[in-house]
This record gives structure tokens, sequence and C-alpha cells, in this order.
């Protein structure tokens, strides 16, 4: 009885850190699963700390990161790349054996997700979303109000002295 009540706890825990996982069903082999989820018997018994391939139905296992592909397109760069797909700039080059940061047109990136976002679109128009490099600091739109912290007023201009 006590293995059952620590089977939902663990269950949840494993889907509050948003490793994904995988609960083993009559007939799983550890080698049916590394093929269904493209991965290793080796990397499954690692990363459960498995010393043996004997598994149990209902047996919450962790499965690797996905990895997802991505085709560079033109104003695309690391930073935006990482951030679209939910991982690293670090993650990428290190996936990817980037020294740099610099990209090519075309060039397919395997991009390893460190969280569990779905990709999101671009904005239609990248320089959008960023001030411009002529006004780094645009004037609050009509209607809003600036607010001022720890300001004083300005001094009242005086006249010209003839």
């Amino acid at each position: 009885m006590r293995p059952i009540a620590i089977l939902p706890w663990l269950i949840a825990m494993a889907l509050a850190q948003s490793v994904p996982t995988y609960t083993v069903q009559r007939g799983d082999t550890l080698f049916s699963i590394a093929r269904r989820h493209d991965t290793t018997v080796e990397i499954l018994m690692r990363l459960n700390g498995l010393s043996e391939a004997t598994l149990s139905v209902g047996q919450v296992l962790q499965l690797p990161p996905r990895v997802v592909q991505h085709t560079v397109q033109r104003g695309d760069t690391l930073f935006s790349i990482a951030r679209r797909y939910g991982s690293t700039v670090q993650a990428i080059q290190q996936e990817n054996n980037l020294e740099g940061t610099s990209l090519s047109l075309g060039q397919v990136l395997r991009i390893p997700q460190v969280s569990v976002a779905a990709p999101s679109n671009p904005p239609a128009n990248p320089s959008a979303s960023s001030p411009s490099p002529a006004n780094p600091n645009p004037a609050p739109p009509p209607g809003s109000s600036a607010n001022l912290v720890g300001s004083s007023p300005l001094p009242s201009p005086t006249p010209p002295q003839p």
C-alpha cells in the first residue's frame, strides 16, 4: 500500500519540474521507450539512476530534453532563437559546437529546449520591438504620465541681461 501512496507524489514532482517524463506501460522495455523518444537505453538508465533494465508498470521515467531544429533566417541571432524556443545561447552553442555567435542564412541549428515552451512566432518587423538607435529614449505615449522618482523642479529661467 505504501508504494501506491507515493506514486502520485512522484508524478506531481516530475510534472512540477517540467522535465519530460514517461509512465511505463505493460509491455514496455527500455529499448522500446528509448526508440519511441529518440534516445538510447544508456541515456535513459543514466537519467533515472537505473543499474539494470528492469521496469515496473506505472514507473515514471525522466526523458532527455527535446531538441528541435531551426533554419536560420534573415535577422536571426542566437539570442532571438534561444528566446523563441525557451533555450539559452550557451546551450545552442554547445549543442551545435559553435565557437562564436556568427550564423549563416539557411544554417540548420539543433535547439535544446531548456523549458517546455512552444516556439513563439517572431514579430513581423523585428525592429518594431526595440527603440530605434536614433532615439534610444522615446517619449511616453500620449495620455501617459511620466513617473520621475526623486526629481526636483528645475529652477525658473532668468531673463538674459542686456
